[in-house]
């Protein structure tokens, strides 16, 4: 016996369809479950932004120096360990790999985190 889809206020269905007007729907999974969502014009606008700035030489070589402004946990990370986490990261942006960047930056929170005595090993 099959059960029909329940039915949605219309209200609803103009407010989905709008948000989907302002941005792109797309599919994650969370916790092993597939869901759809919105993500914003701005949001891909700042996305592709960030990419084109890291594939300029200029842009690259301030990218240490920034990362704690971004990143305040990255103040306990040395000079030639912000070098590492900027070049990591660029490669995963400019790869456009969501999951590559969210490791990078997870990996790299947590050695900051040991550094500054936050967290043990």
């Amino acid at each position: 016996m099959s059960q029909s889809a329940p039915e949605l206020p219309a209200d609803t269905l103009v407010s989905a369809i709008d948000n989907a007007r302002r941005g792109v729907v797309t599919r994650i999974t969370i916790k092993g479950e597939c869901a759809g969502v919105i993500v914003s014009e701005s949001t891909l606008a700042m996305s592709q932004l960030l990419t084109a700035l890291l594939g300029n030489e200029v842009a690259v070589g301030v990218l240490p120096a920034v990362l704690p402004t971004a990143f305040p946990w990255a103040r306990s990370l040395p000079e030639e360990h912000l070098t590492a986490f900027a070049g990591e990261l660029r490669e995963a942006v400019i790869a456009e790999s969501p999951k590559r960047v969210e490791t990078v930056l997870f990996d790299w929170q947590e050695v900051a985190e040991v550094r500054a005595g936050e967290r043990s090993t």
